[in-house]
């Protein structure tokens, strides 16, 4: 544990809902690469590759992407439910303000 003040939480819900939309985009940025070299090695191997395959394995991959995740949220909700949730230790900080570049800088 940190040496500094610190406040534990606990993380009790999750918004199956709105984690999975936030996610899935996390997900598609390393998944969407991996589903394309897939679709080059196929289309080496066969010469061919119909536009409708290329387009659904990206939806199907979202929506694959999307449902799993959804579906983690709820089993999480009830875990933490049942057995608790996971404990974060959240330190105070001091506000400083960012600023935003000029367009001289």
């Amino acid at each position: 544990m940190p040496s500094t003040k610190y406040t534990k939480k606990e993380v009790i819900y999750v918004d199956p809902l709105h984690t999975a939309k936030t996610l899935v985009l996390v997900y598609l940025s390393f998944s969407v690469p991996v589903v394309l070299l897939a679709l080059f090695v196929a289309f080496i191997r066969d010469g061919e590759l119909p536009g409708f395959t290329v387009i659904s394995a990206l939806v199907l991959n979202a929506l694959v992407g999307f449902g799993l995740l959804w579906l983690a949220c709820k089993v999480y909700n009830w875990v933490a439910d049942r057995f608790g949730g996971i404990e974060v230790a959240i330190k105070e900080t001091t506000v400083t303000e960012i600023k935003k570049p000029s367009a001289q800088d």
